[in-house]
Parts: C-alpha cells; sequence; structure tokens
C-alpha cells in the first residue's frame, strides 16, 4: 500500500527502540511494531517473542517484504466490512472471511490457508487493498484557542474543552462557526458521550468522574476509582466505561500506579489493567530512572475496538512523546505503536494526541507537532498515515465520531500564539479504512 505522504530528505535516523545507545534501527517487528538495531535483534528480541516476524527496514514496502508473510486477519472482508479474513479464494483471487465461507458463492472454490497462501506467494485481488481516502467536508472556527477534548452529541451539538484555558463549552454547529449553547470555567482532563446522551468529564482532584446532563448540570456520577485520579474516559457500545487512572502526585516522574479500569453501566470494576502476565506493569519503561528505579507513564487517552480490545494513547514524558498501547480483554499487550520511520524522528517525535477505533475497529492517532493521522490496526500494526498539513490541518489534537459515520479533528494554537487565536474543528469524510 502507498503512504499517503512521501519520504522527506535529510531526517534524522530513528535510534533503536529496545537500547539506549541510540543505534542505527536496521529491522522492524511487524507483530509488535519495534525498531530495533542488528544487536538488539539478536540478543534481545528474538529471545523474548520469538514467533514474532522482522523485516530489514529496507524491505518494508517492497513487494519482497510483507507480501511474504500476509496475515490474514490484518485484511477486512470486501464484502463484510466488519470481519476479518480467514481463508484466500483462489477461484476468485481474494480473501475471504467466515461468512463467505457458508455462502454457496465459494462451495466448490478452491480456499487456500494462510500458510499455504504464503508459501505460493499469490497475488492479492486490488479490490482486497482499498484505497484510503480522506477528505474535508467541512470547516468551523471556534471561540476557544485550544481543543483538546470534543464529544458529540446526538441531535448535532457537541462538547468542547480548552484544557490550559479551563474552558468548556456545550456548542451546535452551524455553517462555518458555533453557536455556543452553555460555557463554563471548566478545566477537564477526559471526556465522553453516554448512551443517554450526557457527558462523563474527569476534573482536577476528584476521584470520581462528573456527569454532565443535557442541561448542562453537573454532578457526581457512580464512576468512582478511589484511591486513583481518573485522566480518560471512554464509553463502549456495549455501555461500559474504560477509565485510564493514575496515583496522586505529578505525572513525571512518578511512583504509585498507572491503571486501565473497566466498569460496568453501574458503575461495578469488571477488569482492571495494570500488570501483564509476568507481573510486570503495562504503563511503565523497561528502563531505570535515578529515583524511581522505573520510569512509569501517563495513560492520556483511551479507546477500544468491537472486539474488546483496549487502546491506550500512553505519554511517556510532560512533552507527550508516547506511544500506542493495544491490549486484549486478558489485559496482554498486543501491540505496541511508536510512530512511522517516514514522520517520527529523534527530532520529531511521535506525540500522540486523540485516539478513536473506526466502525471496522481501525484505531486512528493524532500526531500533534507533525500534523499527522496514523491508522493503525485493530492489534495496534501501523497501515499508513496522512500528512494533515498537506490538507491545511495543523496541529491536530482530539477525535470523536459522528452518528452519520465522519471523522472530527480537534485542533489547538501553536504554542506561544496570542490569547485573540481562535482553533478549529474539521469535519472529515473517510473511506477504506
Amino acid at each position: 500500500m502507498a503512504f499517503a505522504s512521501s519520504i522527506q530528505e535529510g531526517q534524522i535516523p530513528v535510534g533503536c527502540q529496545l537500547c539506549e545507545g541510540g543505534n542505527k534501527i536496521q529491522w522492524k517487528c511487524i507483530k509488535c511494531c519495534s525498531l530495533m538495531c542488528d544487536k538488539c535483534k539478536d540478543s534481545t528480541h528474538l529471545k523474548i517473542a520469538k514467533d514474532h516476524k522482522i523485516l530489514n527496514i529496507n524491505d518494508i514496502g517492497k513487494p519482497e517484504g510483507p507480501k511474504d508473510s500476509i496475515i490474514f486477519r490484518y485484511f477486512k472482508c470486501y464484502e463484510h466490512s466488519h470481519q476479518d479474513c480467514c481463508l484466500f479464494c483462489n477461484t476468485c483471487n481474494k480473501l475471504i472471511c467466515p461468512t463467505c465461507i457458508t455462502t454457496k458463492v465459494h462451495k466448490e472454490h478452491e480456499l487456500i490457508e494462510e500458510e499455504a497462501y504464503n508459501k505460493g506467494k499469490v497475488e492479492l485481488n486490488p479490490e482486497q487493498q482499498s484505497e484510503i481516502k480522506l477528505e474535508i467536508s467541512k470547516e468551523y472556527t471556534t471561540d476557544l484557542q485550544n481543543i483538546q477534548y470534543i464529544a458529540v452529541c446526538s441531535g448535532g451539538s457537541m462538547w468542547m474543552g480548552d484544557n490550559l484555558k479551563s474552558k468548556l463549552q456545550h456548542v451546535k454547529l452551524r455553517e462555518n462557526k458555533p453557536e455556543v449553547i452553555t460555557s463554563s470555567n471548566t478545566k477537564i482532563y477526559g471526556i465522553a458521550k453516554t448512551h443517554l446522551n450526557n457527558i462523563l468529564v474527569t476534573t482536577t482532584g476528584e476521584t470520581k468522574l462528573k456527569l454532565i446532563n443535557t442541561t448542562g448540570e453537573i454532578t457526581d456520577s457512580r464512576y468512582d476509582v478511589k484511591p486513583l485520579y481518573p485522566i480518560s474516559i471512554h464509553v463502549t457500545s456495549d455501555h461500559r466505561v474504560i477509565i485510564g487512572a493514575k496515583s496522586p502526585g505529578e505525572p513525571f516522574p512518578a511512583t504509585g500506579r498507572r491503571v486501565v479500569v473497566v466498569m460496568d453501566p453501574e458503575g461495578k470494576q469488571l477488569e482492571e489493567y495494570e500488570h501483564d502476565n509476568h507481573k510486570k506493569p503495562l504503563f511503565s519503561l523497561p528502563r531505570f530512572h535515578t529515583s524511581t528505579k522505573r520510569l512509569f507513564t501517563y495513560p492520556y487517552c483511551v479507546s477500544s475496538t468491537s472486539n474488546g480490545n483496549v487502546c491506550v494513547v500512553d505519554w511517556l514524558d510532560y512533552d507527550g512523546k508516547g506511544r500506542v498501547e493495544v491490549l486484549s480483554p486478558g489485559g496482554n499487550i498486543l501491540g505496541t505503536y511508536t510512530g512511522h520511520p517516514e514522520v517520527n524522528t529523534k527530532k520529531d517525535p511521535f506525540k500522540p494526541r486523540g485516539i478513536l477505533t473506526t466502525p471496522s475497529d481501525n484505531i486512528v492517532v493524532t500526531d500533534m507537532n507533525n500534523h499527522s493521522f496514523h491508522i493503525l490496526t485493530d492489534q495496534g500494526q501501523s497501515i499508513t498515515y496522512y500528512n494533515l498539513r498537506d490538507m491545511g490541518i495543523l496541529y491536530p489534537f482530539s477525535l470523536a465520531l459522528s452518528a452519520t459515520g465522519t471523522i472530527y479533528i480537534g485542533c489547538v494554537s501553536e504554542e506561544g500564539s496570542p490569547d485573540t487565536t481562535k482553533a478549529n474543528i474539521y469535519e472529515l469524510n473517510y473511506s477504506g479504512f
């Protein structure tokens, strides 16, 4: 698949992500997206992840690279867009899903399993690799300087939060300028819409989420993560509430806990993701810090897929450099995304902000300082990226899906901008992911 942006000349090489020596990367793990040097490939990664597929960085994108090992489940069915593929129909020359198999269409066809397909190096039908498109349908100039948080309600209204200016607005989108319904001096750290069209937010010094009803009244909700403080919120399609939380104290550097909590609609805790199967913290870096012995990270934003995977924007420092962690329903790490080597370098690191999952279960992440839009599989593997600057979109931050299937992007102002600077919201039509 061709990328949406061309390789920039003169980029500073990305350093190895598995060692602190800053060695030049030579390999990429297709399963967990780790970028590594030659030494770490043999001495570190393959010893702990023997089943992972590693490619030379120069082979990524070439026909003789990823085509050698097509993973069927990474492709959505052309006929049934919400289904992962599982077999290759040699008669029709395309990948098919379980629903396809039950139909009469493929009854007498030659069906090939993944291992046999890869050995035979069968070419994919071009229809299977649908073109990814993204275009602006509407643009709105707001009264806020920054739009770090957005939540779209039914009826065409939207909640917007400016964390730096402690502003929270409920607006109706009209032509090219939102009409303000209510506005308050409220600082929030996360926002999500419930299925009753109310809003959940996290605020300073509160262990409970706050509930804002349709009239704008703010009350305590039933969702409490005491003694932790909630940061990020996501409401799933089956009404569960996912909360990223931390222990009291400064985010960086910090001791204490970093947890993702899953609650039912009544506020009862269902799951708690803090440690992996080896009892190691999910949200900490595997390197020592002088005072804490382990550098804990910050679950800034959360989302989920239809099959229960939890997607976390995980910040590593105050500058917002970070990664995307994808956890299985059991809490195991399925994938870690640290940016794309064509975009993210030591000079321009990956700074993820907003995250959402599309109806076809692809993960979308904004990369603020690089003005980029990254598209991942439901397990965190890179599909492609968009350079939003080419579309006129600068400093993309927050993300939300509308009821009609469009994507909203809320932007922030460049650091040091005058207080009179106004941030934009863009509504985008998309296809192919």
